[in-house]
């Protein structure tokens, strides 16, 4: 597990230490640097010029990775100045679902990991087991109830794979990817995650509340935590690492696991912060402090 990172000259990031949980939620206003964070997480990064603090290349870029158990991993960057600290490194997904993504269908080659914005979701359904499709119908249908079943079929023209829904009430009719909510997408999205091969050992998701109702967004936690704890992924746990905006995610998380991200006024630094866990109104004050930024 990743303990912390610091982020030195990154981006937005001057000098930012984000200290992580195995579940960690990154938490402020639009472009306050939360990307910036979960991007960084990546241990295998392509930097561009654009990732320089304030696009100034010859100060060096670095990226120090703290493990729980001590060892560090540091990379240095234009590869003139590269200095690497001797560690074990780790596999991130990060993913930004899309809905134009998710909707597109997938490819004909099966697929085993989520792409980022998602769109080879289908692929990635068609390559599980029957067994677990049947486990991750159930866990859709208990949560939209107007479906009773979800699957994969094979397109006749280019082989693709593409996702089906049977109506609940109507047993013949199937709707296709375009026909149901984004809600939907999004959540099986999220449903097929414990399941892919291999597992990542950081999973980065950014704004996983976005089109699923609210009641739903307190399941999709503790899905999350779940995969935190390595319940539901076979005993591997799988950190995670969310970023969102909106501060009504404060009733479904607790104090240690957010961290209130904001920009300096005076100089457009970011600063991190822990929540207060000692008080008793601590979601009261931060929504005060998210809507002060």
């Amino acid at each position: 597990m990743i303990a912390s990172v610091y982020f030195e000259h990154f981006r937005c990031l001057l000098g930012v230490k984000l200290a992580l949980e195995p579940f960690t939620v990154l938490m402020g206003p639009t472009a306050s640097g939360k990307t910036s964070m979960l991007e960084g997480l990546q241990h295998q990064l392509a930097y561009e010029p654009t990732d320089f603090w304030r696009l100034d290349e010859k100060r060096p870029l670095s990226i120090e990775w703290t493990y729980a158990h001590g060892d560090r991993t540091r990379v240095v960057y234009p590869f003139s100045v590269m200095d690497t600290l001797p560690g074990q490194g780790h596999s991130t997904q990060q993913l930004a679902l899309s809905m134009e993504a998710l909707r597109a269908g997938g490819s004909a080659a099966r697929a085993t990991w989520l792409e980022r914005k998602g769109g080879n979701l289908a692929s990635v359904f068609a390559a599980l087991p029957q067994a677990t499709r049947d486990i991750i119908s159930k866990e859709l249908v208990q949560r939209v109830p107007s479906l009773s079943d979800v699957d994969v079929a094979r397109e006749l023209e280019d082989r693709s794979f593409r996702l089906r829904f049977r109506d609940r009430w109507s047993p013949d009719v199937w709707f296709g990817p375009e026909h149901v909510s984004d809600g939907v997408l999004w959540l099986l999205a999220l449903l097929v995650l414990p399941y892919q091969r291999p597992l990542p050992e950081l999973l980065t998701l950014d704004e996983p509340e976005r089109t699923l109702h609210p009641g739903l967004v307190r399941e999709v936690l503790q899905l999350l935590r779940a995969m935190a704890r390595g319940e539901s992924t076979g005993g591997q746990p799988v950190q995670v690492v969310l970023s969102t905006h909106s501060s009504d995610l404060l009733e479904h998380v607790r104090p240690e696991e957010v961290r209130l991200v904001s920009r300096e006024p005076s100089d457009g630094t970011v600063r991190v912060r822990a929540v207060p866990t000692a008080s008793l109104h601590w979601r009261r004050e931060c929504r005060e402090l998210l809507n002060s930024l």
